[in-house]
């Protein structure tokens, strides 16, 4: 492995990033990322064979989304800055990869027809590089999918929980990079992080109520309020307070 991406970790992270901001303690392993799956599979990428289809996930952390395709028949491969990912996502194959860095990325010659990359971009100074490499390694009408905290929905405080953020995003902005970065078909959408809105649009204006009244959760209220909901529900109120974008890219 190059130094200089090792230096980019610790530089960027620390060298311990995924065992502390994403331990099992924090973020408990949850049947959240295979209901996603299921979803984005069965709205955007409407893939009912999924064998010898290709995904590649960028920013793959520990690896739970990864799993998840994997689970329903893709053919999966993985990349992160982090080196502890290559551990945690055996025995799926994952590089530790600087997407920022032009040499590392242009090593990684493998061509894909899915790319999926959840709560990454909002990580990177020059965002517009990754839409352009990752248009690089799709296949001719490949598809990318693109998570990101909607700034709309973060700017109250959300958006800085994690102090490696430093690029927001809004539903325009999501747009115009997918078509300045050459995509010839673009969608992007707010994204609610709640498998009940998915199935019943009801849920949606529920979750749109509960963010007008601004009732307090965690981690965002800590140390402000008392209030200590049950996890189920101050998951809900969470994800209805801090709403995500999709965007889908067709190359």
């Amino acid at each position: 492995m190059d130094n200089s991406t090792k230096k980019a970790e610790s530089k960027k992270q620390g060298q311990s990033y995924l065992s502390e901001i994403y331990s099992t303690e924090r973020r408990p392993i949850t049947d959240y990322p295979n209901k996603l799956v299921e979803h984005l599979n069965k709205k955007y990428l409407k893939n009912k064979n999924t064998k010898n289809v290709s995904v590649l996930d960028i920013g793959c952390g520990r690896g739970d989304v990864l799993k998840a395709f994997r689970k329903i028949g893709y053919d999966v491969s993985g990349i992160d800055l982090s080196e502890e990912a290559i551990e945690l996502c055996k025995p799926i194959e994952v590089r530790q990869i600087n997407i920022e860095n032009e040499k590392d990325i242009n090593n990684y010659d493998k061509k894909f027809d899915i790319i999926f990359s959840k709560s990454l971009i909002e990580h990177l100074r020059e965002p517009i590089k990754f839409f352009e490499y990752c248009k690089k390694m799709l296949k001719e009408n490949g598809t990318l999918i693109v998570l990101t905290p909607s700034w709309v929905h973060h700017k109250f405080g959300p958006f800085y929980l994690d102090f490696t953020h430093v690029t927001p995003f809004t539903l325009h902005s999501l747009r115009d990079i997918g078509k300045l970065s050459g995509f010839k078909d673009v969608k992007v959408e707010y994204f609610y992080q709640l498998p009940l809105v998915w199935k019943f649009k009801f849920f949606k204006y529920v979750s749109k109520l509960l963010s007008f009244l601004k009732i307090p959760y965690l981690p965002m209220y800590e140390g402000l309020t008392f209030i200590k909901w049950p996890e189920e529900i101050n998951k809900y109120l969470r994800h209805s307070n801090e709403v995500m974008l999709i965007g889908i890219y067709k190359k």
